[in-house]
């Protein structure tokens, strides 16, 4: 899968639009459940998915990841082999945990969700543990066929059925059995679609299960991680459930689904960066993995950390306007801490994708799992005492150590320019752009977009006044978008100002 820059960069942006837009689907429902059900009800609705998910690493036994690692390089009829064989072992070990997850559903409704009447709920939902990963599974090789157009396609499609049928059902009284219903509607249109473009591309092929050996003793390693990072992510839900009520747990949620808005800057970077430098490395273009690492890791935090900053000022307008007004007192503290551990996330994805180049998963065991760890004991020790900002500030604590242990690992086996001085320019421009939102003291819903629109504008325009970009590199930032012949006039006009 060898590209260019450019092709590269242009491919972050289709899939980084897709991707966007799917993560705006969570501050789209945000309001639909909370303005229609309630803090209760939304905060039913987030311990049900948390559960999932906490169970998905265990259905896809970490398959997902010798798929982008082993098949990178090959040719199309394997890496279809290879799919097929996955996906096949997925919708086994998937149907027997919907069965599982079936006849436990009051157990796990009682004692885990604290929440009886969530029983009925969680047995329908029982069949979505089947297709939603394997919608995981095949939506990750898409990038492993370098099929990003089909991917974006895809990715928008679901975020937008997702979106429609939960309104639907919601808004027309059928509470949360309807939005359960419309998600495995969705898991099931979409792999429908995704199985359409992969046999219409590559063809059929039969599974292969000698192949299962090697994936399986890569992929098994990596559950553990896999667990411990819902345990991080999810663990503090259901604390909060547990020690405060679904109610608090709907607060939380609220606020932290704004928080994690920037998520969506690491997750279609990654998407791409990592099957792009395992290729590049296996084929000896070390110079090129580094420089795709350093504009990856550049590129992130120019956009993150800006994010962090905007969302951070807006967390009360963007509360009151897509919740109730029960949602804000805490939310206001929650949104800031929940946005600066996803900065510190995408800093560690980078590390990750330089290590995962050497195989090294032993380190992401010692990190995800002392993240975790602490992480639990700390949210046990202080949501009790403090409340839901205490899960907030535990959340940064683990984010803050995997980084720390991720990236001073990383650096011990490959190195790359983290440029610090451009990070400062980010930070001293987003300081300045934070501080004219917060005059302009946004309270509707179009001032918060004017407010976005304008901070977009301030920042960026400060970042060029520090000459945060290199001649030669803005320019092909600006041919890389399609604006070259615009670059062109600027410059013309600016050298003839100068002069």
């Amino acid at each position: 899968m060898k590209e260019s820059p450019k092709i590269f960069v242009q491919r972050i942006g289709l899939v980084g639009f897709s991707q966007t837009y799917a993560s705006l689907r969570g501050l789209i429902i945000l309001p639909i459940i909370t303005k229609t059900l309630g803090a209760s009800d939304y905060g039913i609705w987030t311990l049900i998915l948390v559960t999932f998910s906490v169970l998905q690493p265990f259905v896809i036994l970490g398959l997902n990841s010798p798929i982008l690692r082993f098949l990178s390089s090959q040719k199309k009829e394997k890496i279809v082999q290879g799919v097929i064989t996955v996906v096949l072992t997925v919708f086994f070990t998937g149907t027997i945990a919907s069965i599982f997850l079936f006849f436990s559903s009051d157990i796990i409704a009682t004692n885990i969700l604290k929440v009886p009447s969530a029983g009925y709920i969680i047995k329908i939902a029982a069949l979505l543990i089947i297709f939603d990963a394997m919608n995981t599974v095949i939506l990750g090789s898409f990038r492993v066929f370098g099929m990003i157009k089909k991917y974006a396609i895809v990715v928008i499609i679901k975020t937008s059925l997702e979106i429609g049928l939960i309104a639907f059902f919601v808004l027309f009284g059928y509470g949360l059995i309807g939005a359960v219903i419309s998600l495995i509607l969705t898991a099931i249109i979409s792999l429908i679609i995704m199985l359409f473009f992969i046999f219409s591309y590559a063809g059929m092929a039969r599974p292969n299960f000698s192949l299962l050996k090697p994936y399986l003793l890569f992929g098994l390693p990596l559950i553990p991680i896999s667990l411990a990072q819902h345990v991080i992510e999810i663990s503090d839900r259901y604390l909060v459930g547990f020690f405060m009520g679904a109610e608090n747990v709907g607060t939380y949620s609220a606020a932290y689904s704004i928080g994690i808005i920037p998520l969506a800057l690491s997750t279609y970077l990654i998407y791409l960066l990592g099957p792009t430098v395992y290729d590049l490395y296996d084929n000896g273009q070390i110079n090129k993995v580094k420089m795709y690492l350093s504009y990856s890791w550049k590129y992130l935090l120019m956009l993150s950390i800006p994010s962090a900053f905007g969302l951070s000022i807006l967390a009360e307008s963007l509360l009151r306007n897509m919740t109730t007004s029960s949602f804000i007192t805490d939310g206001i503290y929650i949104v800031p801490l929940v946005v600066v551990s996803i900065v510190f996330w995408g800093m560690e994805q980078i590390f990750g994708v330089s290590l995962l180049i050497f195989k090294r998963r032993k380190i992401f065991v010692i990190a995800f799992v002392s993240a975790a760890v602490t992480n639990f004991l700390l949210n046990i020790i202080f949501i009790p005492m403090f409340g839901v900002i205490a899960a907030a500030i535990t959340t940064l604590i683990a984010y803050l150590l995997l980084t720390v242990i991720i990236g001073f690992s990383a650096r011990q086996y490959f190195t790359f320019n983290l440029h610090p001085l451009f990070i400062l320019k980010c930070i001293l421009a987003s300081v300045c752009m934070s501080f004219i939102i917060w005059l302009l003291k946004s309270n509707t819903t179009f001032e918060i977009i004017i407010s976005i629109i304008l901070g977009i504008f301030i920042y960026f325009t400060l970042l060029l006044l520090q000459k945060g970009f290199k001649k030669g590199e803005l320019r092909s930032i600006f041919e890389i978008i399609g604006l070259k012949k615009l670059y062109d006039k600027f410059d013309f006009s600016f050298s003839k100002i100068k002069k």
